[in-house]
């Protein structure tokens, strides 16, 4: 299955992969349609950059990491920039099924390089304008009960 056979049929985007060339056509059609559901705009920061020979400031994270649910599905990921999606993927910071941004309480809000992280707690999650591909319920519920404590 290639990668654009990927972006027409998204379900599936869900269950192991055996094949090497499988696993690339899923990823890229993973990356591609959550990148594009987010119009290329961090899901936090709101900060959208393209360059000119097309290369985003976003990434693509999973919510429920690949390794342990094989879900690739779009509503299972967000467009992120490369700290926050570090910072999520760390348990800092947290998406929550109340689309709101949630703050582990172990960053020190005094330290001023926290800042960065701090002005994130309670604020909304920027979301695709399509309901189809917003964060599924449960996937965000899962990374909201993993934020370190």
């Amino acid at each position: 299955m290639t990668s654009g056979d990927y972006e027409k049929h998204p379900e599936r985007l869900r269950g192991s992969v055996q094949e090497p060339q499988q696993q690339y056509a899923r990823s890229a059609a993973f990356r591609s349609l959550v990148l594009e559901a987010y119009d290329y705009r961090c899901a936090a920061s709101r900060l959208r950059y393209i360059t000119p020979d097309y290369r985003y400031l976003v990434e693509a994270a999973h919510l429920i990491p690949f390794a342990e649910s094989q879900d690739d599905r779009p509503v299972n990921g967000l467009a992120l920039t490369p700290n926050l999606h570090w910072a999520m993927d760390n348990h800092l910071i947290a998406p929550g099924p109340d689309h709101r941004w949630h703050l582990s309480p172990t960053v020190d809000a005094l330290v001023p390089d926290n800042r960065w992280l701090c002005e994130l707690d309670g604020q909304p999650l920027v979301l695709p304008r399509d309901p189809q591909w917003h964060p599924a319920k449960e996937a965000l519920a899962w990374r909201l009960d993993r934020l370190q404590r």
